[in-house]
């Protein structure tokens, strides 16, 4: 018998090619939307759900072994604003505690919840963070926090729990590469600043295979959802430029990338030196554990 995996925020970027991996990979998806009526592709069943209101079908966590919850307005999506800040705070928190309210009625084995690497903070330095390093501080780090407060509720229910502290995932049709490949296609990428920013960054492919194997290892709490070798934005930036065989002597002054205010301080410019502990002491493998590699995997060249 299959084993049922509750997905929510599976239409995304990332979650879109879970949905398929999850499949592939023998798992009955129980794929949760706000809208029905989409054509469920084989292998899925689509429950409704509206995290805002607190609702979800029952039906959708009934025998589950294991939900996964990506789900959260993008980063990036829009202006921080203090409308969309409580935005970004609501569709995370407001996710988690739904799914946990419900795992009173339906327990499942495991649960992977959403975070981010905005934990930590947006400046540490050239300090290596692991999973034990203390929490940051900002706007970011606060939400972070929060988030992962509401998933570890799961674990009072005795639900197997992982917060997921998510880096830059990379690929090319969504995401931070989605949008900046298409200027260093033209030539036109640039390094932001002087380039000392740290990037944790992470191939969509490592990334989702890192889900399947969490949902069968016995790992709890935080994980760092990272490549092995970070890199500064200088060499992230040239190394883009050379896939993609164009120059790559532009710069972005960090005087204009600050009039974006908060959000660049905390999501454009954070400098974060990040290390998956987690996932490389339990064994699992990268495909792409480089920049170079990741670029390679992620935007094949025609």
């Amino acid at each position: 018998m299959r084993r049922a995996l509750v997905l929510a925020g599976a239409s995304g970027f990332i979650g879109s090619r879970l949905v398929d991996a999850a499949v592939a990979s023998g798992y009955e998806v129980r794929q949760l939307l706000r809208t029905p009526g989409r054509q469920a592709p084989a292998g899925v069943t689509q429950f409704t759900w509206d995290p805002a209101a607190g609702t979800i079908d029952d039906a959708a966590l009934a025998g589950a072994y294991g939900i996964i919850c990506l789900n959260g307005a993008g980063l990036l999506s829009r202006p921080w604003t203090d409308s969309y800040k409580r935005a970004l705070w609501e569709s995370r928190l407001g996710s988690v505690e739904t799914l946990v309210s419900a795992m009173g009625s339906h327990r499942p084995q495991v649960f992977l919840a959403g975070s981010a690497i905005g934990y930590y903070g947006p400046d540490r330095g050239d300090e290596v963070l692991t999973e034990s390093s203390a929490a940051g501080s900002g706007f970011l780090a606060e939400l972070c926090e929060a988030w992962e407060a509401a998933s570890s509720a799961a674990e009072n229910l005795g639900v197997r729990t992982v917060q997921l502290r998510t880096g830059l995932v990379m690929g090319a049709d969504g995401g931070m590469l989605g949008i900046l490949q298409h200027l260093y296609r033209a030539g036109m990428g640039a390094r932001l600043g002087d380039g000392s920013a740290w990037m944790s960054a992470i191939a969509r492919d490592d990334y989702v295979r890192a889900l399947l194997f969490l949902l069968t290892r016995d790992v709890s709490g935080p994980v760092n959802m990272v490549g092995p070798e970070p890199v500064r934005n200088a060499h992230w930036h040239e190394a883009l430029a050379r896939h993609f065989h164009r120059p790559g002597f532009l710069s972005v002054p960090t005087p204009a990338l600050r009039l974006a205010g908060e959000m660049a301080r905390e999501a454009v410019l954070a400098s974060q030196r990040v290390y998956p502990q987690e996932l490389t002491d339990h064994g699992f493998t990268f495909l792409a554990p480089t920049i170079e590699e990741i670029f390679a995997r992620e935007l094949p060249l025609e």
